[in-house]
């Protein structure tokens, strides 16, 4: 079963028990993987054991084309509900899906719910039409937000996370957020962190102290150099950004490489380099085009599943209690800075 953006928001606020993998997927990359969020803490349902989480990658399944079968049959050892938590962009692996799906479908004993976070996948995908034909099987396409989309989703986060402002100074934070879920997230969680504690409502000396506006252009400078294999430069802007959250840090980056992804599945269905940029949705600007198609030829498909599968394992060990978030990120940075730096040797 396909779910449109509509009934999706409605499944996600309550999922079906019944259903044994779900599936999210589409243009909007920030949606997605929001989406993959609510059904994996849904499948694991209150108090979950880290341990019963395990997070896959295309790489592993390209390293060993049983695992995943493996690990969506494999019982918890110390009891309580099961998760696969997928990353993919096309239709490499449905060799190891479809089978797998046509199981669950045919309603055999299952270890683990899979929840699968894809990319852009296309009418003619395998894979996104197995999800459409199989019982017990939910997939939710997500296409880019306006913005009063998610001007709305801004304000749910902000009274979820207990945020008190001054009005001017909430008008003028949510002006400032950036046009994707992930940046959103981000920013609120980044002035959550601020606001503990604080005793007051937000004023606008906070939200200028705090905002992406100021930053957001340092960390594209940080990304980019990276991404380039100059970690030294990457280091230094990272310091003139003087963040207070890793998790912000990673976002931009993880943002840059999930477009390299998108425009390498391209590249592999006979697209160039040059052109790759101009056919993402939003296009590429056409002034940073070619440094775009320099790092397409620098970052292979398996090499940014290499980069994400590095940003996560940040990003999951920053919101570890009293993680040195900050200090986790710059680390990420110089990582895929030395990965970028190997692939030119």
């Amino acid at each position: 079963m396909q779910l449109k953006p509509a009934e999706a928001a409605r499944f996600l606020r309550k999922p079906d028990p019944s259903a044994r993998a779900f599936m999210a997927f589409g243009p909007d990359r920030a949606r997605v993987e929001d989406a993959a969020g609510v059904l994996t803490r849904f499948a694991l349902g209150a108090d979950p054991d880290p341990l019963n989480l395990t997070r896959l990658g295309e790489d592993d399944l390209r390293r060993d084309k049983a695992r995943l079968a493996d690990e969506v049959m494999a019982q918890s050892l110390l009891g309580g509900a099961r998760v696969v938590r997928l990353r993919i962009e096309g239709d490499t692996h449905a060799d190891q899906i479809l089978p797998l799906l046509a199981e669950i479908g045919d309603g055999a004993p299952m270890g683990a719910v899979l929840v699968i976070e894809g990319g852009d996948l296309k009418g003619g995908s395998k894979i996104r039409k197995a999800f459409e034909d199989t019982r017990h099987c939910v997939s939710m396409v997500f296409y880019e937000e306006s913005a009063e989309e998610l001007g709305a989703f801004a304000q749910s986060l902000i009274a979820e996370a207990g945020l008190e402002f001054e009005p001017a100074a909430r008008e003028a934070f949510v002006a400032a957020l950036p046009d994707d879920r992930g940046g959103i997230r981000g920013e609120i969680e980044k002035m959550a962190t601020f606001a503990h504690g604080l005793g007051r409502a937000l004023d606008e000396a906070d939200v200028r102290a705090l905002s992406v506006a100021a930053s957001e252009s340092e960390l594209d400078e940080a990304a980019m150099a990276a991404l380039a294999g100059r970690g030294d430069v990457a280091a230094r802007t990272l310091d003139r950004v003087g963040a207070t959250n890793g998790v912000t840090l990673l976002k931009a980056l993880e943002r840059k490489l999930l477009r390299l992804a998108e425009a390498q599945v391209l590249v592999a269905q006979g697209v160039s380099r040059t052109e790759a940029g101009g056919k993402l949705r939003p296009p590429v600007f056409w002034k940073e085009r070619d440094a775009f198609a320099q790092q397409l030829g620098v970052w292979s498909a398996a090499r940014v599943q290499a980069g994400l599968a590095r940003l996560w394992a940040a990003e999951v060990a920053c919101k570890a209690a009293g993680a040195p978030s900050v200090l986790i990120a710059a680390q990420c940075f110089a990582e895929i800075a030395r990965l970028a730096s190997s692939a030119r040797r």
